[in-house]
């Protein structure tokens, strides 16, 4: 059976992998396709490739999956892509995934530089939303960001991702999701052609499931009502990206 794996080790944020385990749940077929967890030692010495239908790297710090990854991973990671693999990034998957990083460049919470498996050959730069609002101990820098994608614009959750610097044009990269509330709607999902394969790159929580947000929290309560009111837009444009990157996924009419 085909697995779909998240990466699971230091790092990795538990709200982020709550989300996107409960909303893979959601859309993949369990007859095709199972759910695994993988820490940084089993993705470096374990064979997984070949029953891997996609690798995910979810949101949390990137400078730990930098730590832990960068050479002997990164390599196995790219090759795995190359060779027709699939890859999906989310906020601090997606900075991993580029050239180099600015987050909160020149300030206190700063992390820059270059990174290892460049499926982005340019910067992510955060947070999209601007300095000082981001911080580790609570949600102060969540948004509901409004983003396009071919399904319609929606707003979904948004807290510490990038913006993608793409005024360099590379053929093999597309932007399928930009920040609409953001000056020149930058872009905030990539999709990339590596190879014989495929990554999508995202700086916003596509996997984020409203119902599931702390509403006492004044944070999160002030966005809630807009990220409820779209949630139906938000599961259909991640299950798009599921199926772009080949998953197998239950019928529609068999959802619950």
């Amino acid at each position: 059976m085909l697995k779909v794996l998240i990466y699971s080790d230091e790092g990795v944020d538990g709200g982020s992998l709550k989300h996107l385990h409960r909303s893979l749940q959601q859309e993949i077929d369990p007859l095709r396709c199972s759910i695994s967890r993988m820490d940084a030692k089993e993705l470096i010495e374990e064979s997984w490739e070949e029953s891997a239908a996609l690798l995910i790297i979810p949101g949390g710090r990137d400078i730990f999956y930098h730590a832990s990854l960068d050479g002997t991973g990164t390599d196995k990671i790219r090759s795995y892509v190359q060779n027709g693999g699939r890859y999906l990034g989310i906020c601090a998957g997606a900075y991993f995934a580029c050239s180099e990083i600015e987050f909160e460049k020149g300030e206190s919470l700063e992390v820059c530089g270059p990174r290892s498996l460049k499926f982005f050959p340019g910067v992510a730069r955060g947070p999209a939303y601007g300095p000082n609002k981001y911080s580790y101990e609570n949600a102060r820098g969540v948004e509901a960001a409004r983003i396009s994608s071919a399904l319609g614009e929606c707003p979904v959750y948004f807290n510490g991702g990038c913006l993608f610097d793409t005024e360099e044009h590379f053929p093999w990269v597309k932007t399928i999701g930009q920040y609409l509330d953001l000056p020149g709607t930058p872009s905030a999902v990539l999709e990339i052609e590596m190879g014989k394969g495929l990554a999508i790159l995202s700086g916003v929580h596509i996997e984020y499931i409203p119902r599931l947000l702390n509403r006492e929290d004044p944070y999160l309560s002030a966005h809630i009502a807009a990220l409820s009111d779209s949630d139906q837009r938000r599961k259909a444009i991640f299950r798009s990206y599921l199926d772009r990157l080949g998953v197998p996924l239950k019928p529609l009419d068999q959802k619950k």
